[in-house]
């Protein structure tokens, strides 16, 4: 057992000269073969060692015993102990928690508390990695999932990682460890436990050596993992703007790759790691428009063909017409003259451009570029129907919160052009156009 938990700290680099290591104790076998292994290669990698014992409250005079007895191992072997308590059932309740979840955060917190810059060592093993692998597969998990518990994972590290729970209770007898047994982990009232009893047996009944087979299958999937975590950071950092993500960026890569970046993009958010259906919902707004709430009451939108963090109804607003550069309040928007002759010797001026055009002879009045108002409407080119504006963007699942940002620019008639959507068809420009005015938000204005 020993070999295998040196061959998890060479391969995974946990330990370095210098390091403190808090073993998590609980007196259990698993954690007295933990704390004796780190003791005795304390010298081999110039590491100090503490341990730590959290009693949740759970089991009455037995947890009592246990901490007793993590008490007496730590002065026999001169190493400093740390104990720590909480109601773990009363916090789960009030926190509307699992008792196992809520166990484990308040478990890890006092860790951190104690030792902030320390390695945490734990004492999972291959078989805990088997239980949570078949947990996470019943519940539907994705890869990362079925990687099952990651031999480190920031400054926690599982030096048992690939040593079964065979090999544990063989090197405790034949190093003559003490060690306590927890009462609740005889009971199949607990899934894990369940798992444990009941399917992992089957299992090796199929396949005498499911130990060896399911350590170099997860292992493949840890490696995939991490191959594909690597690919959709790059995807994210691709797609990241000022304002947030390019919805087009994210809709181009593999829907692999793109799960993975909305998920990042969530947990960058809102600091709690998405459900399947977050996920699932930002990837259809990011193909289809509008918005969705995930998490904490947070909501995701795409407008303007990027993804970002719905802040609120926007304002209503009005800002002057300048030819040039128009700073507006949620969009820069360049607006440009040409008259005929710029029209035949400029080269910038394209069929594209042309497209956009607005005849600047038709306008009426002074132009003022503003928030949407009641009653705006505009008769795009080439549609044969005049829409109202709510309606038209009700049809591009723009989220009401969002309308007020989007710049409308408007003459004495009404309507003349709206971002996103382009100019009305009474202001267009035609064969007979003199005078050319060409309106693009800046992003419009880099593309060409």
């Amino acid at each position: 057992m020993k070999i295998k938990a040196i061959r998890a700290i060479e391969r995974h680099q946990m330990l370095h000269p210098g390091d403190t290591v808090l073993a998590a104790l609980s007196g259990g076998a698993d954690s007295m073969a933990l704390l004796h292994v780190l003791y005795g290669l304390k010298d081999e990698y110039n590491i100090k060692i503490a341990a730590a014992h959290f009693n949740h409250g759970i089991r009455g005079e037995e947890a009592e015993r246990d901490e007793s007895f993590c008490v007496e191992v730590c002065k026999s072997l001169g190493v400093e102990l740390f104990i720590g308590s909480a109601d773990i059932p009363a916090l789960a309740k009030e926190r509307g928690l699992g008792v196992e979840e809520c166990g484990r955060k308040e478990r890890y917190a006092f860790f951190e508390r104690i030792a902030p810059e320390a390695k945490i060592a734990t004492a999972h093993t291959l078989s805990d990695c088997e239980e949570t692998f078949l947990f996470n597969l019943a519940r539907g998990a994705s890869l990362k999932g079925l990687g099952s518990i990651p031999p480190v994972r920031g400054n926690i590290i599982r030096p048992l990682i690939y040593c079964s729970r065979d090999d544990i209770e063989r090197y405790c007898a034949e190093n003559g460890i003490p060690f306590v047994t927890d009462s609740t982990n005889l009971s199949d009232e607990y899934t894990r436990n369940s798992i444990r009893h009941n399917i992992v047996p089957r299992l090796k009944k199929i396949n005498p050596s499911f130990d060896c087979a399911f350590e170099r299958c997860v292992s493949n999937l840890r490696e995939d993992e991490e191959l594909l975590d690597i690919l959709s950071a790059s995807v994210l950092e691709n797609s990241r703007t000022e304002n947030g993500w390019l919805a087009e960026n994210l809709n181009t890569v593999h829907p692999s790759l793109k799960r993975r970046a909305v998920a990042k993009i969530i947990e960058e958010i809102t600091a709690e790691k998405p459900q399947a259906h977050h996920i699932e919902a930002v990837c259809d707004i990011l193909s289809n428009g509008g918005s969705t709430q995930i998490l904490n009451a947070v909501s995701l939108c795409v407008y303007g063909g990027v993804l970002a963090k719905e802040e609120g109804e926007a304002d209503e607003w009005e800002q002057d017409f300048v030819l040039g550069t128009n700073f507006l309040p949620y969009e820069t928007v360049i607006s440009s003259f040409y008259d005929k002759i710029d029209k035949i010797n400029i080269q910038k001026f394209n069929k594209q451009l042309l497209a956009k055009a607005i005849d600047y002879d038709k306008i009426k009045g002074v132009l003022i570029f503003s928030s949407i108002k009641p009653g705006d409407k505009i008769r795009p080119k080439g549609r044969g129907v005049t829409k109202q504006l709510r309606r038209l963007f009700n049809e591009k699942h723009i989220a009401p919160s969002h309308r007020n940002r989007i710049p409308v620019l408007r003459d004495d008639n009404g309507v003349v052009w709206v971002s996103g959507t382009g100019a009305d068809e009474r202001v267009q420009a035609d064969g007979n156009t003199e005078r050319f005015l060409i309106i693009e938000t800046v992003g419009e204005a880099e593309n060409d």
